[in-house]
């Protein structure tokens, strides 16, 4: 029967193309991921916390994130390398690179800590957080996240699909068993302890796969600090920035929710971001698999258009039966599940939340094949735009704290007009998406010309 399965396996890979077939192959395993996270975060997390609790996992888990984004900007400067490295047998150098990232991120992480502690007191006091046990489970939070950007760098780039398929399922799986023992008694920290005990699982699998992985090359260390010089010289700013910006848009969105809006709203804005996040799951596995494939085609002077033209099809398409199918059964489903009914009046925003998920999708396709070329320019343009409607989105919603500052008459207006709620937010979302996408398409039109004429 095994054998069997493997020459199932084997044929199959050989008549499909890469992107597909380790997109099916890791597809499978995720939706068994999906509906783990769909039981944790949707049945199980709701029905123990109350609505003050509900609002605090999004802001906590983006406010841990910060650990990650020194790390973050460093591997996406150097992914590139990995994947030639790796591509050309120069395993010496590719050891020293994730060795010297290791190190790079337990400094880093240090001085993230300090940071995180020094500013928690205010945070706490904005999200009505009195527990000091949350804080220490926060500074191990981040801890444990910080180094998740390496492995996942190595997951991708040295394509061990097979180890991010089964991360797919034993993280979840971890999530749900520690969040079904320790959210009846601890609450929220709990909850926080559970997706600790879920990142140390993911983190001893991806540590196996790293080791195995290299286990067979015995090669010397070698320097490599000269091939990235260049790189980090010209572009660790932009990065750095880009980084930054995304870490303000998971963070600001859930925070101005809490901070300005009621429990209530709060509440609703963590289920109505889990269900929004549906689409995501029709597509997230090509996701992880389309850098690696358009970085080999980019280096090996192949056309990287026709795959990207058919992912963000396939994107479009499938997010826009999931958004179909949000938009009528999302109601129906908030009246079924007793989690949820009681929060029933926020079912009308899921599938609006779900639009931006797609377009952020479509985005994230075509800024993922600028990376593989290696094209950034764009990123001057769409940073500022970015950074503006953040700041706009929290200015609004902070909106009274200007009374006095500003004549008003101004401030009449805008507050008669621009009542901060859940479809104001929602609302400028979609539109960050659909200013950013233009810019997008114009850079990958570009980008395409340019690699054709080389090639």
């Amino acid at each position: 029967m095994i054998k069997i399965l493997i020459n199932l396996y084997n044929w199959t890979k050989s008549k499909l193309p890469d992107l597909v077939f380790y997109s099916g192959f890791i597809f499978v395993f995720s939706q068994v991921g999906a509906v783990l996270n769909f039981i944790t975060n949707l049945l199980i997390v709701p029905k123990y916390l109350n609505d003050g609790d509900l609002g605090l996992i999004t802001p906590i888990t983006q406010y841990v994130a910060l650990g990650a984004l020194p790390l973050g900007v460093v591997t996406s400067l150097v992914v590139k390398f990995v994947t030639r490295y790796e591509a050309n047998g120069e395993w010496g150098k590719l050891k020293r690179l994730v060795r010297d990232l290791f190190i790079f991120g337990g400094v880093s992480t240090l001085v993230v800590a300090v940071i995180f502690v020094i500013g928690y007191e205010s945070f706490a006091l904005r999200m009505g957080i009195e527990s000091k046990w949350i804080l220490f489970w926060m500074v191990i939070h981040l801890c444990v996240s910080s180094c998740i950007p390496v492995l996942s760098l190595l997951s991708r780039s040295m394509q061990q699909y097979f180890m991010m398929a089964i991360s797919g399922v034993l993280i979840p799986l971890t999530l749900m068993l520690f969040a079904i023992f320790l959210l009846p008694i601890y609450g929220i920290t709990g909850y926080i302890v559970a997706v600790v005990a879920s990142l140390i699982a993911n983190i001893a699998l991806s540590l196996f796969a790293v080791f195995s992985y290299f286990a067979p090359h015995k090669d010397r260390l070698e320097p490599y600090f000269d091939d990235c010089r260049e790189v980090l010289r010209k572009y660790f700013l932009l990065f750095a920035l880009g980084a930054g910006n995304a870490w303000l848009w998971g963070f600001v969105p859930p925070f101005v929710v809490k901070h300005f809006l009621n429990n209530s709203d709060a509440a609703g804005y963590y289920l109505i971001q889990r269900l929004a996040q549906l689409p995501f799951y029709a597509f997230s596995t090509i996701m992880l698999v389309l850098f690696p494939i358009l970085s080999m085609k980019h280096e090996r002077g192949q056309s990287t258009s026709r795959t990207v033209k058919y992912t963000i099809l396939y994107t479009v398409i499938s997010g826009a039966i999931v958004i179909l199918a949000l938009y009528l059964l999302a109601p129906l489903l908030f009246d079924f599940v007793p989690q949820w009914r009681e929060r029933s009046e926020y079912a009308k925003y899921v599938w609006i939340l779900s639009i931006s998920v797609v377009l952020s999708a479509v985005n994230s396709v075509l800024a993922t094949d600028l990376t593989a070329k290696w094209v950034f320019k764009p990123s001057w343009y769409k940073i500022p735009i970015s950074c503006f409607m953040v700041i706009f989105i929290y200015c609004l919603f902070g909106w009274g704290a200007f009374r006095g500052k500003i004549p008003e008459e101004i401030w009449f207006w805008v507050n008669s007009n621009l009542q901060p709620g859940l479809y104001l937010l929602f609302s400028l979302m979609i539109l960050h998406n659909l200013i950013i996408l233009p810019v997008n398409i114009y850079w990958y039109r570009i980008s395409s010309i340019i690699s054709s004429k080389e090639n």
